[in-house]
Protein backbone atom coordinates (compact mmCIF):
# COMPACT_ATOMS: atom_id res chain seq x y z
CA UNK A 1 0.00 0.00 0.00
CA UNK A 2 1.52 3.48 -1.10
CA UNK A 3 2.02 5.67 1.46
CA UNK A 4 0.13 9.14 0.38
CA UNK A 5 2.00 12.06 -0.32
CA UNK A 6 1.17 14.46 1.95
CA UNK A 7 1.59 18.29 -0.45
CA UNK A 8 3.71 21.06 1.46
CA UNK A 9 1.58 23.29 3.34
CA UNK A 10 2.19 26.93 1.59
CA UNK A 11 3.61 29.58 3.91
CA UNK A 12 2.51 33.19 3.92
CA UNK A 13 4.92 35.39 3.10
CA UNK A 14 5.74 39.33 2.29
CA UNK A 15 5.31 40.44 -1.66
CA UNK A 16 7.17 42.62 -2.88
CA UNK A 17 4.92 45.54 -2.33
CA UNK A 18 4.51 44.50 1.35
CA UNK A 19 8.30 44.48 1.72
CA UNK A 20 8.08 47.82 0.11
CA UNK A 21 5.64 49.64 2.26
CA UNK A 22 6.99 48.03 5.12
CA UNK A 23 10.60 49.71 4.25
CA UNK A 24 8.44 53.14 3.50
CA UNK A 25 6.84 52.90 7.05
CA UNK A 26 10.66 52.01 8.97
CA UNK A 27 11.78 55.19 7.04
CA UNK A 28 9.13 56.88 8.23
CA UNK A 29 9.25 56.35 11.86
CA UNK A 30 13.49 56.62 11.47
CA UNK A 31 12.51 60.35 10.33
CA UNK A 32 10.61 60.76 12.83
CA UNK A 33 12.92 59.58 15.59
CA UNK A 34 16.42 60.69 14.75
CA UNK A 35 15.27 64.48 15.30
CA UNK A 36 14.24 63.58 18.96
CA UNK A 37 17.53 61.76 19.41
CA UNK A 38 19.41 64.76 17.79
CA UNK A 39 17.53 66.90 19.94
CA UNK A 40 17.70 64.87 23.15
CA UNK A 41 22.05 64.86 22.50
CA UNK A 42 22.06 68.61 21.57
CA UNK A 43 20.26 69.17 24.93
CA UNK A 44 22.75 66.91 27.11
CA UNK A 45 26.09 68.47 25.21
CA UNK A 46 24.27 72.03 26.10
CA UNK A 47 23.92 71.05 29.62
CA UNK A 48 27.55 69.53 29.84
CA UNK A 49 28.80 73.06 28.06
CA UNK A 50 27.16 74.88 30.96
CA UNK A 51 28.90 72.50 33.44
CA UNK A 52 32.15 72.99 31.87
CA UNK A 53 31.48 77.01 32.58
CA UNK A 54 30.12 76.01 35.76
CA UNK A 55 33.55 74.32 36.78
CA UNK A 56 35.64 77.14 35.19
CA UNK A 57 33.84 80.01 36.56
CA UNK A 58 34.20 78.32 40.52
CA UNK A 59 37.68 77.94 39.78
CA UNK A 60 37.70 81.04 38.86
CA UNK A 61 36.37 82.00 42.38
CA UNK A 62 39.02 80.10 43.35
CA UNK A 63 41.68 81.44 42.04
CA UNK A 64 40.34 84.93 42.90
CA UNK A 65 40.22 83.61 46.80
CA UNK A 66 44.15 82.78 46.54
CA UNK A 67 45.43 85.72 44.62
CA UNK A 68 43.07 88.49 45.46
CA UNK A 69 42.10 89.18 41.16
CA UNK A 70 40.68 86.79 38.59
CA UNK A 71 42.99 85.12 35.95
CA UNK A 72 44.89 87.33 33.42
CA UNK A 73 44.08 87.22 30.01
CA UNK A 74 47.51 86.44 29.33
CA UNK A 75 50.66 86.46 30.97
CA UNK A 76 54.02 88.01 29.76
CA UNK A 77 57.04 87.35 32.26
CA UNK A 78 58.18 91.33 30.79
CA UNK A 79 55.44 93.59 32.23
CA UNK A 80 56.72 96.70 31.27
CA UNK A 81 58.07 95.87 28.01
CA UNK A 82 56.59 97.47 25.18
CA UNK A 83 57.02 94.47 22.72
CA UNK A 84 54.66 92.89 25.52
CA UNK A 85 51.75 92.46 22.56
CA UNK A 86 49.25 89.83 21.89
CA UNK A 87 51.26 88.23 18.61
CA UNK A 88 51.31 84.47 17.73
CA UNK A 89 54.96 83.72 17.53
CA UNK A 90 56.20 85.95 20.76
CA UNK A 91 57.98 83.94 23.97
CA UNK A 92 56.84 84.16 27.53
CA UNK A 93 53.32 84.50 26.63
CA UNK A 94 50.58 82.05 27.49
CA UNK A 95 46.77 81.59 28.01
CA UNK A 96 45.57 83.06 31.33
CA UNK A 97 43.10 80.26 31.79
CA UNK A 98 46.50 78.05 32.80
CA UNK A 99 46.13 79.81 35.78
CA UNK A 100 43.08 77.77 36.17
CA UNK A 101 44.69 74.52 36.53
CA UNK A 102 45.69 74.61 40.37
CA UNK A 103 42.02 74.77 41.20
CA UNK A 104 41.01 72.02 38.61
CA UNK A 105 42.55 69.13 39.76
CA UNK A 106 45.25 69.75 37.10
CA UNK A 107 48.57 70.30 39.39
CA UNK A 108 50.43 68.05 37.45
CA UNK A 109 50.02 69.86 34.19
CA UNK A 110 50.83 72.69 35.71
CA UNK A 111 53.61 71.61 37.26
CA UNK A 112 54.88 70.12 34.01
CA UNK A 113 54.83 73.54 32.19
CA UNK A 114 57.90 75.55 31.86
CA UNK A 115 56.54 79.14 31.81
CA UNK A 116 59.57 80.73 31.41
CA UNK A 117 59.48 79.55 27.82
CA UNK A 118 56.98 79.91 25.17
CA UNK A 119 54.30 77.18 25.16
CA UNK A 120 55.79 76.05 21.31
CA UNK A 121 59.44 75.55 22.86
CA UNK A 122 60.56 72.28 22.31
CA UNK A 123 60.32 71.88 26.47
CA UNK A 124 56.99 72.52 26.61
CA UNK A 125 55.79 70.18 23.75
CA UNK A 126 54.84 67.37 25.91
CA UNK A 127 52.70 69.11 28.12
CA UNK A 128 50.82 71.50 25.54
CA UNK A 129 49.43 67.89 24.40
CA UNK A 130 47.62 67.34 27.11
CA UNK A 131 43.79 67.46 27.12
CA UNK A 132 41.03 68.57 29.78
CA UNK A 133 37.70 67.71 28.81
CA UNK A 134 36.67 71.02 31.05
CA UNK A 135 38.02 73.24 28.31
CA UNK A 136 36.13 71.58 25.04
CA UNK A 137 32.45 71.82 24.71
CA UNK A 138 31.04 68.23 23.41
CA UNK A 139 28.31 70.10 20.71
CA UNK A 140 31.73 70.81 19.31
CA UNK A 141 34.25 68.29 19.24
CA UNK A 142 35.97 65.44 21.78
CA UNK A 143 38.61 66.81 24.05
CA UNK A 144 41.54 65.29 21.42
CA UNK A 145 44.46 67.56 20.48
CA UNK A 146 44.41 69.35 17.25
CA UNK A 147 47.05 70.35 14.81
CA UNK A 148 48.59 73.59 14.97
CA UNK A 149 50.86 75.42 12.81
CA UNK A 150 54.00 76.89 14.14
CA UNK A 151 56.34 79.22 12.30
CA UNK A 152 60.26 78.71 13.93
CA UNK A 153 62.32 82.09 14.24
CA UNK A 154 64.08 80.51 10.77
CA UNK A 155 60.54 80.24 8.98
CA UNK A 156 59.99 76.85 8.87
CA UNK A 157 56.67 75.37 10.28
CA UNK A 158 56.61 72.74 11.91
CA UNK A 159 52.95 71.03 13.14
CA UNK A 160 52.30 70.74 16.56
CA UNK A 161 49.65 68.53 18.84
CA UNK A 162 48.44 70.86 20.88
CA UNK A 163 45.09 70.61 23.35
CA UNK A 164 42.09 72.53 22.32
CA UNK A 165 39.57 75.11 23.82
CA UNK A 166 36.32 76.14 23.31
CA UNK A 167 36.11 78.63 25.93
CA UNK A 168 37.60 82.59 26.21
CA UNK A 169 37.89 85.08 28.81
CA UNK A 170 36.21 88.59 28.53
CA UNK A 171 38.85 91.16 27.47
CA UNK A 172 36.72 94.43 26.68
CA UNK A 173 33.61 95.50 24.73
CA UNK A 174 32.92 98.60 22.81
CA UNK A 175 33.75 101.29 20.02
CA UNK A 176 36.14 104.15 21.28
CA UNK A 177 34.72 107.73 20.53
CA UNK A 178 35.39 109.37 17.24
CA UNK A 179 37.38 106.63 16.00
CA UNK A 180 35.36 104.88 12.78
CA UNK A 181 37.52 102.80 11.08
CA UNK A 182 36.35 98.80 12.24
CA UNK A 183 39.08 97.24 10.90
CA UNK A 184 41.67 98.83 12.45
CA UNK A 185 42.02 97.25 16.60
CA UNK A 186 43.06 100.24 17.58
CA UNK A 187 39.68 101.82 17.64
CA UNK A 188 37.92 99.23 19.79
CA UNK A 189 38.23 99.44 23.61
CA UNK A 190 41.38 97.17 25.23
CA UNK A 191 40.81 96.19 28.88
CA UNK A 192 37.26 97.43 30.26
CA UNK A 193 36.44 93.43 30.75
CA UNK A 194 37.91 91.47 32.91
CA UNK A 195 41.21 89.13 31.31
CA UNK A 196 43.49 91.14 29.56
CA UNK A 197 47.28 91.42 29.49
CA UNK A 198 48.42 90.73 33.10
CA UNK A 199 45.13 91.93 34.68
CA UNK A 200 44.88 91.47 38.04
CA UNK A 201 40.46 92.75 38.35
CA UNK A 202 39.24 91.95 41.44
CA UNK A 203 35.68 91.77 42.53
CA UNK A 204 35.54 95.31 44.13
CA UNK A 205 36.43 96.54 40.68
CA UNK A 206 33.68 95.36 38.88
CA UNK A 207 31.26 98.32 39.59
CA UNK A 208 28.43 97.33 37.16
CA UNK A 209 27.90 93.91 39.59
CA UNK A 210 29.64 90.03 39.38
CA UNK A 211 26.10 88.81 38.39
CA UNK A 212 25.86 91.59 35.46
CA UNK A 213 29.85 90.81 34.26
CA UNK A 214 30.75 87.98 31.77
CA UNK A 215 33.82 86.41 32.62
CA UNK A 216 34.16 83.54 30.09
CA UNK A 217 32.36 82.35 27.27
CA UNK A 218 32.30 79.99 24.13
CA UNK A 219 34.49 80.90 21.74
CA UNK A 220 35.33 77.92 19.27
CA UNK A 221 38.99 77.03 17.18
CA UNK A 222 41.16 77.86 19.82
CA UNK A 223 43.79 75.94 22.20
CA UNK A 224 44.41 76.13 25.87
CA UNK A 225 48.31 77.45 25.86
CA UNK A 226 48.01 79.86 23.49
CA UNK A 227 48.21 83.76 24.27
CA UNK A 228 46.22 84.64 21.15
CA UNK A 229 43.55 82.15 22.18
CA UNK A 230 42.77 84.09 25.27
CA UNK A 231 40.19 86.14 24.86
CA UNK A 232 37.41 88.25 22.83
CA UNK A 233 36.94 91.75 22.33
CA UNK A 234 33.38 92.49 21.97
CA UNK A 235 32.15 94.74 19.15
CA UNK A 236 29.70 95.44 16.93
CA UNK A 237 31.34 93.96 13.99
CA UNK A 238 31.72 90.37 15.96
CA UNK A 239 28.29 89.33 16.49
CA UNK A 240 27.60 85.95 17.61
CA UNK A 241 28.17 82.87 15.38
CA UNK A 242 29.44 85.12 12.54
CA UNK A 243 32.50 85.46 11.29
CA UNK A 244 34.78 88.08 11.50
CA UNK A 245 37.82 88.62 9.41
CA UNK A 246 40.59 91.42 9.26
CA UNK A 247 42.84 91.41 6.67
CA UNK A 248 42.76 87.58 6.11
CA UNK A 249 42.99 86.85 9.52
CA UNK A 250 39.86 85.15 11.50
CA UNK A 251 39.36 87.84 14.90
CA UNK A 252 38.24 85.87 17.80
CA UNK A 253 33.95 86.16 18.63
CA UNK A 254 31.78 84.67 20.76
CA UNK A 255 30.39 81.24 18.77
CA UNK A 256 28.88 77.98 19.99
CA UNK A 257 27.35 75.20 18.30
CA UNK A 258 24.13 75.23 20.15
CA UNK A 259 21.05 76.82 18.33
CA UNK A 260 20.41 80.26 18.87
CA UNK A 261 22.83 81.08 22.04
CA UNK A 262 26.15 80.99 23.35
CA UNK A 263 26.47 79.97 26.85
CA UNK A 264 28.50 82.36 29.62
CA UNK A 265 29.94 82.35 32.78
CA UNK A 266 29.56 85.38 34.97
CA UNK A 267 31.96 87.27 37.45
CA UNK A 268 29.72 85.53 40.37
CA UNK A 269 30.58 81.85 39.51
CA UNK A 270 26.76 81.67 37.83
CA UNK A 271 25.89 80.47 34.29
CA UNK A 272 23.50 82.07 32.00
CA UNK A 273 22.46 81.29 27.86
CA UNK A 274 22.73 84.50 25.97
CA UNK A 275 20.53 84.73 22.86
CA UNK A 276 21.99 84.68 19.72
CA UNK A 277 19.59 88.02 18.28
CA UNK A 278 20.73 89.75 22.04
CA UNK A 279 21.00 93.77 21.19
CA UNK A 280 24.00 95.22 21.04
CA UNK A 281 24.01 97.58 23.91
CA UNK A 282 22.74 94.84 26.43
CA UNK A 283 25.64 92.54 25.23
CA UNK A 284 28.74 95.30 25.20
CA UNK A 285 27.01 96.20 28.74
CA UNK A 286 27.41 92.63 30.12
CA UNK A 287 31.23 93.10 29.19
CA UNK A 288 32.24 95.98 30.33
CA UNK A 289 32.86 95.50 34.31
CA UNK A 290 32.42 99.45 35.10
CA UNK A 291 30.15 100.75 32.39
CA UNK A 292 27.39 102.19 34.73
CA UNK A 293 24.98 100.41 32.70
CA UNK A 294 21.45 99.50 33.77
CA UNK A 295 20.27 95.99 32.81
CA UNK A 296 18.58 92.79 34.29
CA UNK A 297 18.33 89.19 33.40
CA UNK A 298 15.32 89.85 31.06
CA UNK A 299 17.03 91.63 29.17
CA UNK A 300 19.38 88.52 28.02
CA UNK A 301 17.91 85.65 28.84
Amino acid sequence: MRTPVIPPRSRPGFTLIELLVVIAIIGVLVALIMPAVQSAREAANRTQCKNNLKQLGLAAQEYHDSFGSFFSGWYCNEENDPNCVLQAASPYMWNGLTGLFLKLEAGNLYDEINFDLSPYAMDNRTAIRRTNSVFVCPSHRKAEPVDVQQIGSDNQTTTLRVGPSDYRGNMAAGQLAGCTDVNDPDCFHYDNGITFRNSRINISGISDGTSNTMLIGESLIGTWPDATNCCVRTTAQRRFNKANTVSGRRIPYWESMHPGLVNFAKADGSVSSLREGIKMDVLIALMTRSGGESISADDYE
